[in-house]
């Protein structure tokens, strides 16, 4: 009881020490490469979607130094400035899963803390869990990070999860604040046949939108200079809120506890119901007297605005039976589910609610075969259309000879609410409902693995028909069906304790190239030595990190709308990006220092991440993480 209570008051001295000195995000990592070193205890974890599977722990220095979600596990994005929290868009096409009624504004999407993000942690001894994050650049632009668990009995579990990312920025306007809380509280019966989850989510989002610098190019300028480059705004704010409580739970025809273990549970009855609250807003007090920087919005004197509340009750039915064995252990399991939800949605001004319905199925295998094949479909009826998606994948094990996977994704869904009707000051900018079709798509591809060697070969054919994109001045709908191919070669080389990992991403555009615009060659590559030191009770990593990609028209931002558009009047220049790191790590302690963008006293040049949104000059980040449950 005594250790807990430290735990406890640990926790709450960091988080008010925190909050008073700045405020911050970091997303969790999900990495494959898993290893602990040092650990006295190993701590696994599991998500609310599927509670009976479990994931170890990431204790080692894996993409530790990698505080960039653009190079973080694979996810291909790029931020305005390469601000942390900031609006962000994919550098690579990655397909995602729509159905039903959705608003959009989905510029902060990559920072948000979703139900399905929550872990749920198993501990030796039951032991109170606490992992504690800080990086910074410096007092102004920092991230903190803390993460809480206990599970007080065999009956009684709690969890609180914290992320604050506060970015000042080094131009006008541009500072960023990023607030994620999340509290969970999980319950079973005595007979463990029962599992409730009561989840609270909260998500605050304060952003300075300056619209970008006002020319296409910056060179030569120091430290000193950037505070005092033009921009298109000094007014403009966004303030996005969104905060979900939901109680999922969950019946078991045997015990099951939070180990997995007792008597093995071969079916599952579900149900959740959830309410989330999104609040919108974007506004400009002094509005610049030109329209260029909200197309065609009426600028007046008295400002411009854009306001969207919206309401969602939800609720799922699902059941989940394993045939052959136990949910955790059986060679296919078969899941069907339906769901209800009601949208509530005050889209200034106008008022109105529409439901969605949708029924799925999913049929999956568990991970511990050779054989791994995973099924699903959903059909989702909207108010004017029936959206539905069906994917499967496909692959075997073949241990030292390689993996094998294939996998296949078709979908049909309407584009989002501001896709289609657009108020801005109370006037209506476009009006698509009639005009605009279902967007739909389809995704086939395969990969190969050898596991032993860090080699991984992937391709991937996307066809898209009725694509939606923006230009600058409003959404159009592509006339042509857009066509995109992916090859991506991963590399890990080792010789002694050095390390070569390599990623390369070659993306063509072979249709509809005018209407969707990324660099054709991605580059990255992570060079690095490590080892361990004082008789093994340090493991170090020291490396560098270079990044490159082709030149293209990059995106530009419409803080109005938070919607990327494409743009033909700036092709980016060729910039390569090169960083120093240092890791180290004792037992549960690590740490990392890191270099970022030495190659600006090559260049003197401040590269576009987005058109007119430049990235700072060489700055020096560092990093702490403390987990505490020995």
């Amino acid at each position: 009881m005594i250790n807990f209570r430290l735990h406890i008051q640990f926790l709450f001295l960091f988080l008010t020490a925190s909050i008073l000195q700045a405020q911050q995000k970091v997303a969790p990592k999900k990495s494959n490469k898993l290893k602990l070193i040092g650990d006295t205890s190993k701590v696994y974890y599991s998500y609310i979607n599927n509670p009976t599977t479990y994931f170890l722990v990431d204790s080692s220095l894996y993409e530790f130094e990698d505080i960039d979600p653009t190079w973080n596990n694979g996810k291909w994005f790029s931020s305005l400035g390469g601000l942390l929290a900031a609006p962000a868009f994919d550098l690579i096409y990655q397909p995602e899963l729509f159905a039903g009624f959705r608003v959009g504004l989905n510029q902060f999407k990559r920072y948000r803390l979703n139900r399905n993000d929550i872990k749920y942690y198993r501990i030796r001894d039951n032991r109170p869990y606490t992992d504690l994050y800080y990086s910074q650049i410096n007092q102004k632009n920092n991230i903190i990070r803390a993460e809480f668990a206990h599970k007080f009995n065999d009956n009684i579990y709690f969890s609180l999860q914290y992320n604050l990312t506060n970015q000042t920025g080094f131009y006008k306007h541009e500072r960023i604040r990023n607030q994620n809380v999340g509290f969970t509280f999980r319950c079973f019966s005595n007979n463990k046949k029962y599992h409730g989850y009561l989840n609270f989510l909260t998500n605050a989002v304060k952003h300075e939108n300056n619209g970008g610098v006002i020319v296409d190019e910056l060179i030569g300028f120091g430290d000193d200079f950037l505070p005092t480059v033009q921009v298109q705004s000094e007014s403009a704010n966004t303030r996005y809120n969104f905060t979900e409580v939901s109680y999922s739970h969950f019946l078991y025809n045997n015990a099951l506890d939070s180990l997995g273990g007792l008597k093995d549970a071969s079916n599952e009855w579900s149900h959740r119901i959830s309410y989330q609250f999104n609040r919108y807003k974007y506004y400009d007090n002094s509005p610049p007297s030109d329209s260029g920087l909200y197309g065609l919005a009426t600028v007046n004197p008295r400002g411009i605005r854009l306001f969207i509340r919206h309401q969602l009750l939800e609720n799922e039915i699902s059941f989940r039976q394993a045939i052959g064995g136990a949910l955790n252990s059986a060679p296919l399991w078969v899941k069907a589910y339906i769901r209800h939800g009601w949208n509530l949605v005050y889209q200034e001004p106008i008022t109105f609610d529409i439901h969605n319905i949708s029924a799925g199925i999913i049929v999956q295998n568990n991970p511990q075969y050779k054989f791994k094949y995973r099924a699903q479909g959903q059909l989702t009826w909207t108010e004017s259309s029936l959206d539905f998606f069906v994917k499967g994948k496909i692959g075997y094990d073949a241990g030292k000879f390689g993996h094998l996977e294939g996998s296949a994704l078709f979908q049909r869904y309407q584009p989002s609410l501001i896709d289609r009707q657009l108020y801005v000051s109370w006037d209506n900018i476009w009006e698509n409902n009639l005009n605009f079709q279902q967007v739909q798509e389809f995704n086939f591809g395969g990969s190969y693995s050898i596991k032993r060697w860090g080699f991984k070969a992937e391709a991937i054919n996307h066809t898209i028909t009725n694509f939606v994109y923006y230009d600058s001045l409003g959404v159009k709908q592509s006339p042509e069906v857009v066509n995109i191919l992916q090859i991506r070669l991963s590399e890990d080389l080792k010789i002694w304790k050095f390390h070569l990992d390599n990623q390369v991403i070659w993306q063509p555009v072979l249709t509809g190239g005018t209407y969707f615009k990324f660099p054709q060659f991605i580059f990255k590559h992570n060079l690095y030595i490590q080892t361990h030191l004082f008789k093994k009770a340090m493991l170090a990593k020291i490396g560098l990190l270079f990044y490159y990609q082709t030149p293209y028209y990059a995106n530009g931002y419409a803080p109005l709308t938070g919607s990327f558009y494409i743009q033909d009047r700036l092709n980016t220049s060729i910039d390569p990006r090169l960083d120093f790191y240092v890791n180290f790590r004792i037992w549960q302690f690590r740490f990392f220092i890191r270099a970022e963008n030495l190659l600006y006293f090559a260049y003197e040049r401040n590269y576009f991440t987005a058109y007119r949104y430049p990235v700072t000059n060489f700055v020096v980040r560092f990093g702490i993480s403390w987990r505490l449950f020995d």
